[in-house]
């Protein structure tokens, strides 16, 4: 708890009302219904936490150690990274194609923008030098080296026809999708009796049916003004994968959740809000004293080359 409140529950007797307690999350009146002494814990119980805090601390130690290891290594022998992969028993891996901006669907360090601006920078790309080692995430380092090299260029028609021939087919053929659906949905919508669709699905937020988000949304979004005596119509613009069109006949009731699910949902809400408390009261407290952390704390991790 923070303080305020921390101080006001603990001067307090079983079965007492505080008066108006002031924190940093606003006015609070406690009730004290019982108080349970502490228990001191054996040392078989707090074994495990023991252990998983030690191993945490050793893993962090070794880390940390490696982490200076590449760091000097990639500056000391910038030529090559095959020499220090070797010695830390690293996955040397070789990329084609890399360009400036992360390719789509890349993943990784190649989807990292700051790994990315080190491997084309001048020094990197002009002598073919190792970049520093860069943190791509929490625990994770990294280096590279430009192999070869290509400045950007037009390439020229030839070799790009295909390319261009595919895209303008796939939107030619989205926008006459679209244009089409359009049009069947103002038919249907004026004579829903000659829509011509697949058999009903009962769809919800957890059951989509393996149907696009869109036309989810679409369904439970819809006005529903005209229901039950007129099914309702929509319809979805799904782009490169065409157009889509929503018939609600009807809307089903959700079973309510039994018990102990809402129980637990009602756990993991009361988990969440503590935690967000906590961590707003962290970061007040962080703005409150000017506080800055300007190191990542370090993690178990795997450094990369």
């Amino acid at each position: 708890m923070v303080k305020p409140f921390e101080d006001a529950a603990f001067a307090m007797k079983k079965g007492d009302i505080s008066d108006v307690v002031e924190s940093d999350f606003g006015y609070h009146i406690i009730k004290l219904t019982d108080i349970k002494a502490g228990k001191q814990r054996s040392f078989e119980e707090m074994k495990p936490e023991l252990e998983a805090e030690m191993k945490k601390q050793q893993a962090q130690k070794k880390f940390a150690e490696t982490a200076e290891i590449f760091t000097n290594a990639v500056y000391e022998q910038s030529d090559a990274l095959k020499p220090l992969a070797e010695r830390l028993k690293l996955d040397l891996k070789t990329a084609a194609n890399v360009s400036r901006q992360p390719a789509p669907g890349a993943t990784g360090v190649l989807a990292n923008p700051k790994f990315l601006n080190a491997i084309f920078s001048p020094d990197a790309i002009e002598k073919k030098r190792n970049t520093e080692a860069i943190e791509i995430a929490p625990g994770q380092l990294a280096s590279g080296r430009i192999v070869q090299y290509t400045p950007a260029r037009t390439r020229p028609f030839a070799e790009v026809k295909d390319v261009v021939r595919q895209r303008w087919v796939a939107e030619r053929g989205a926008l006459e999708a679209r244009k089409e659906g359009l049009a069947k949905l103002a038919a249907w919508k004026a004579a829903p009796a000659t829509a011509v669709l697949p058999a009903p699905v009962v769809v919800s937020r957890e059951q989509t049916q393996q149907l696009p988000n869109e036309v989810v949304d679409a369904a439970l979004r819809a006005d529903l003004g005209t229901l039950p005596a007129t099914p309702v119509f929509a319809g979805v613009d799904l782009g490169a994968q065409g157009y889509a069109i929503v018939r609600v006949n009807k809307v089903v009731a959700s079973e309510p959740p039994a018990e102990a699910v809402t129980k637990q949902g009602r756990e993991q809400y009361a988990q969440a809000w503590s935690a967000a408390e906590s961590l707003a009261y962290y970061n007040t407290l962080k703005d409150r004293f000017k506080a800055e952390i300007l190191v990542t704390r370090p993690v178990l991790g795997k450094a990369g080359s």
